[in-house]
Formats: C-alpha cells, structure tokens, sequence
C-alpha cells in the first residue's frame, strides 16, 4: 500500500510562478480599475457591492490612450485583464452577470488605503501606548491579570501600534525630503522660498513631537515591564519578547530622529545664502521701490496704501458673522439697578495729597518768579554767572529740584533766542554746598 506525498507548501515557490505573482500583485492599470471598484463600492456607487462586466470595461477603457483605442479592440484586450484579477480579486455570478470583490481583494485595497492614508493623519501612539500603560498598571497586582494583558490587551494593540510608527516614519521621512527639495529650490523667489520653508518646518516641528511622545511612552512601558518581579517563566517569557518588541521600536525611533537631525546643515546652508549680500541688495532695493513708488489715497473715509502696478496687490476677505437682534422694550422690560456702593473718605490721604498738589503749584510759582528775575538782571547788567544764581537759589528756596529746574529752564531759554550767549567753562568749576558745577555765563546782545 503506497503512501500518499504529503504536499508541502512553499510561499516563495508558488509566489515566484509568473501567472501566481501576476494575479497576487496586478500591473498599475489593472491596480487603478481595482482602486476605482473599491472606492465605489466603499461609498456606495453599488448596489449590493456588485458591479458590471460593463462598469469594469468602462474603468479600463479610461485608463488607455488614444493610440491604444485605435488599434486594439477593447473588449478582447481587456477581457484577458479581467479574467485574470477572478483568480483573486473579484468574483463572477453568472445568475445576476455581476462582480463582487473577493476577500482577498479587499484586504489588499484596505491595507493599501490605510498605508496611504497614513502619511496624512496625525498618529494615535500616544493614545494606544497610554491605554497600554493604564492596563499594564493595572494588572501589575495579579499574574493571572498579566497573562490576559500580554495574550489580549497587547496582543489587541500589537498591530495598530506597529502600523503607526511605520506612519510616523513613513511621514517625517517624507517631511524630511521636501524640505530639503525645497531648501535647495533655485527657481523660487526669496519670499516664497522662506514661506515654504517655514511651512516645512512647522510640519516637522510637528512630527517631532509625536516622535519624542512615541519614544517617552514606549519607554515608560519598557520601564514597567522590567520591573516586574516573578518566577514564573511563562511570563518571564512574555516580558522578554515584549521589552525587545519595544526595544526595537526604540531603535527605529531613533533612526528616524537621526534622519531630522540631518535636516539641520541644510536650514543653515538656506539661511548662509540669505545672508549673501545679493539677496541684501535685492531687498534693499526692493524696499526703495515700495518707499518711491508707492502713494497713500484717501478711499471714502479710509487711508490706502497704492502699491506700483508691478507689485501684486491682495485683499483679505472676512466672513461677515450672522447675529440674531432681538428688541428689548425698556418699559416692558427695565434694567434691574445696580446698589451704587458708598466709600468712606480716607481724610488723611485726602489732606497728604492735597499738600503735594498745593506744593508743586507753589514750586511752579517760585520757578517762574526765579526765571523772571534772572532775566530782569541779565537785561540790566547784559552777564550773569548762572553758576553762582543756582547757588543762590539753593540757599534761599533750601530746595534742590527747584534750583534745578530754574537753572535749566533758563538754560533753554537762552538756547532758544538768538539774542544770548551761552558759554561754559570747564576748567574753572564753581563748588558751592558740597556740589561742583561748570562755570556757566549768559551774556545778551
């Protein structure tokens, strides 16, 4: 009695077979039909998730040029194409003549939309690795309650978890590269050039911040899972493999931090070339072109700014907002008033102001009457040692500010009409009351 061979399976065999790879993995055209067909059917183009031999034909058809639909019959070409993507991708039932998606093929256009979808959302690492962390806490009491976070909750998160990191890197490598195309942009003009630049970095800043949140919490679970004490090798087990599934992560965090720390030379190149003296002498030139050719126009009520015809002018548009009135009658209606509170006089700090106040009116008197009398004698005797006046005024006002004030209004004044001189000896000081001042002369014409 012969014994059957066990057939054994081999993925890479059955894979390499041209028709097996072909039919697993179909070319760009087929890919396209295969995209717009689930698309349709996620959004309900469909009816029952079904489609025509028509609808399929028709999306193929749109993907072929004009030199293709001239020389080959459509159909027949496309019907090769068809038959192939039933062997995974779609179904046939002959009672309705229509086509659903295999299992297969839409898990493959799933996965695809997802991976793609990726580079655009923001990542929930944070909020898987802080649900982890909670529940690990959580278990840390029981052994049994350990088992079911490694074999359900982290096996629960296991795959969403890894699938968002590959987003994030996936995302700060893209990052990455279009700030670098963009730093190296020659065709932009300045301003542009530092607008895309800026809105670049802002992206990665972005990024970056979730890359520091991924390494913080995936650290602080690797943290918790080496301070657990047991001896049970069950779960000595489980936590080895857990701390190296997260050690790894750990290191392509920091493979993905290395790649924004190359961004860095290419930031500094960027703004090395601003700081060229041709892009100075371009914005130094522009600016004289705004400040010469530039007008300010009353508009009805308002001032504009008219720019030369060779500079673009913009207008920003507001959204007016919509607000209900409603008419409130007073009569129907009052104001509620208001307790008006009373506060007592504070008499002391009432008559310590008023003195101050009475005080600096006397000292603009005296100030005034002092400039008036220097005058009256500077007239009469045509010289006058303003040094020895300020003296003067000291001692009999026993007033610092106010000789002061005298002395320099009178200075100003003297500066201010062309009939008097104001000469200032720095050699010979005149000291007087402790103080030193230079020896100050007016003389009148």
């Amino acid at each position: 009695m012969s014994k059957e061979k066990e057939s054994i399976f081999n993925f890479e065999d059955e894979a390499s077979k041209s028709e097996t790879y072909r039919a697993l993995f179909p070319e760009k055209r087929e890919g396209i039909v295969v995209i717009h067909l689930y698309e349709g059917i996620i959004n309900g183009r469909y009816e029952n998730n079904s489609f025509s031999g028509d609808d399929i034909h028709r999306l193929f058809e749109a993907t072929m040029t004009a030199n293709e639909k001239e020389n080959l019959y459509v159909k027949s070409y496309n019907k090769k194409r068809i038959l192939r993507l039933q062997k995974f991708f779609f179904s046939y039932d002959e009672e309705t003549r229509t086509y659903s998606f295999q299992e297969y093929g839409l898990n493959f256009c799933k996965i695809a939309k997802e991976t793609l979808e990726g580079s655009f959302k923001p990542t929930k690492i944070k909020k898987i690795c802080v649900e982890l962390k909670s529940q690990l806490e959580a278990s840390l009491g029981s052994e049994k309650a350990l088992i079911d976070w490694f074999e359900i909750h982290f096996e629960h998160y296991h795959p969403t978890l890894k699938k968002h990191i590959d987003f994030l890197d996936r995302q700060i490598d893209e990052s990455v590269i279009k700030l670098r195309k963009d730093t190296l942009a020659q065709h932009l003009k300045p301003l542009k050039l530092l607008r895309n630049v800026s809105e670049d970095l802002t992206e990665v800043h972005r990024k970056n911040e979730e890359l520091r949140i991924a390494f913080t919490e995936t650290n602080s679970i690797s943290l918790l899972l080496t301070g657990i004490d047991s001896n049970d090798r069950k779960i000595l087990d489980l936590i080895q493999s857990k701390v190296d599934f997260f050690d790894s992560i750990q290191s392509r965090l920091r493979g993905t931090d290395r790649r924004l720390n190359r961004i860095q030379p290419k930031i500094k190149q960027l703004f090395a070339a601003f700081r060229n003296p041709e892009y100075s002498a371009q914005t130094d030139r522009f600016i004289r072109f705004l400040l010469k050719y530039s007008t300010l126009e009353r508009i009805k009520y308002d001032k504009e700014i008219i720019f030369p015809k060779e500079v673009p002018s913009f207008e920003v548009k507001f959204k007016r907002p919509k607000y209900i009135l409603f008419d409130r009658d007073k009569e129907l209606f009052p104001t509620k008033s208001k307790t008006r509170k009373k506060y007592e006089p504070d008499l002391i700090a009432e008559n310590e102001n008023q003195a101050i106040l009475e005080k600096a009116f006397d000292d603009y008197d005296t100030i005034d009457n002092w400039v008036n009398l220097i005058f009256a004698e500077l007239r009469k005797n045509k010289e006058m040692n303003l040094s020895d006046i300020y003296f003067r005024i000291l001692r009999e006002s026993s007033d610092f500010a106010i000789a002061t004030k005298a002395f320099f209004k009178v200075l100003d004044l003297c500066y201010a009409k062309d009939e008097y001189d104001v000469k200032i000896d720095k050699t010979k000081p005149v000291k007087n009351e402790g103080l030193i001042l230079w020896n100050t002369i007016v003389t009148e014409h």
